[in-house]
């Protein structure tokens, strides 16, 4: 009887030590454990013991060897992606979001800039009215973009990538008036940007990302600046600068993407100008002539941003043994 006894026990522990999974990592020890959930990300799963914990952890796909489950059966991760289940050659589109494939984005975006008028535009302005006119203008204007980015590591959390961005700022982008309209200040700027920038991924569905990009800035500033009674056309006055920017990209599919950015520009513009009437002489605009010759500088500094969304496609890159 003893023994029946002792044999039916061995048998129990055998089945509770037995009913469990045990997830094998890359760096670490072997995990037991209950599986909960699984996808093509991470694996979900309770840590085994009784009574049964609340707690849920997760462990990523990409950190799993193997898997073997409480029924017998044993899944080999270490194949995982390496081998195709057929020999058909997979399109850009079914590459997205591998290291075999690049994404380019077209995208529109709502930006404001908050421009620093501590330049000697404003001391100009105060000269020929005498009083102390503040200098504003619309602050609102739309980038057009260009993006092309990849992956960097098999992990998948790193992105690369570079953006030719287009901004028409508005015609008033800079405005002031006197009080009779005699005077007058209207200048805009058409920016080129080229841009690199760094992301990496927020979350375990790697879809968001936080993003540094820094970036060449070269502009065009023209418009008028009319003192009573001549009316001076200012056109490709011509400066160079660069922005740094901080932000988050959203996937949120393989076609769409948000994009959102805080930033600082830094540019300022020296003024000449054209007489008007004339298609030869060109001469400049003096902030104080009769005490010095410091030409009038524009500048285009100050914080913005932007919120944006992009329409992407892929194209294939061959990158030996890339997943």
């Amino acid at each position: 009887m003893k023994t029946q006894i002792l044999l039916l026990s061995f048998l129990l522990l055998s089945g509770v030590v037995s009913a469990q999974d045990t997830i094998f990592v890359k760096n670490g020890r072997p995990i037991p454990a209950t599986i909960v959930e699984k996808n093509n990300i991470e694996i979900k799963y309770k840590r085994f013991g009784a009574p049964e914990p609340a707690a849920i952890y997760s462990v990523f796909i990409s950190d799993i060897t193997s898997i073997h489950y409480k029924d017998g059966i044993v899944a080999d991760y270490t194949l995982q992606g390496k081998a195709e289940t057929d020999n058909r050659p997979k399109t850009a589109n079914e590459l997205a979001g591998t290291m075999r494939a690049i994404k380019i984005s077209f995208g529109l975006s709502g930006a404001t800039f908050n421009r620093n008028g501590s330049d000697n535009l404003m001391l100009f302005w105060k000269n020929e009215n005498g009083i102390n006119n503040p200098i504003g203008g619309n602050t609102t204007y739309f980038p057009i973009s260009l993006k092309m980015n990849f992956l960097l590591g098999q992990s998948g959390r790193n992105w690369m990538g570079d953006e030719l961005q287009l901004i028409f700022t508005p015609d008033d982008a800079i405005y002031a008036s006197n009080t009779s309209g005699s005077n007058e200040i209207k200048l805009k700027s058409f920016y080129y940007n080229i841009i690199l920038y760094y992301g990496h991924t927020l979350n375990h569905k790697k879809n968001i990302a936080g993003i540094i990009e820094p970036g060449l800035d070269l502009a065009f500033m023209s418009g008028l600046i009319k003192i009573n009674p001549n009316t001076y056309d200012i056109s490709g006055n011509f400066g160079a600068g660069f922005h740094l920017a901080l932000g988050a990209d959203w996937v949120i599919s393989k076609r769409l993407l948000a994009s959102a950015r805080v930033g600082q520009r830094f540019m300022t513009i020296k003024e000449s100008h054209k007489d008007s009437g004339s298609s030869t002489d060109y001469s400049s605009l003096y902030v104080n002539p009769s005490v010095n010759d410091d030409l009038v500088s524009v500048k285009w500094t100050g914080p913005y941003a932007s919120l944006g969304l992009c329409w992407s496609f892929y194209a294939k890159l061959k990158i030996p043994n890339a997943q």
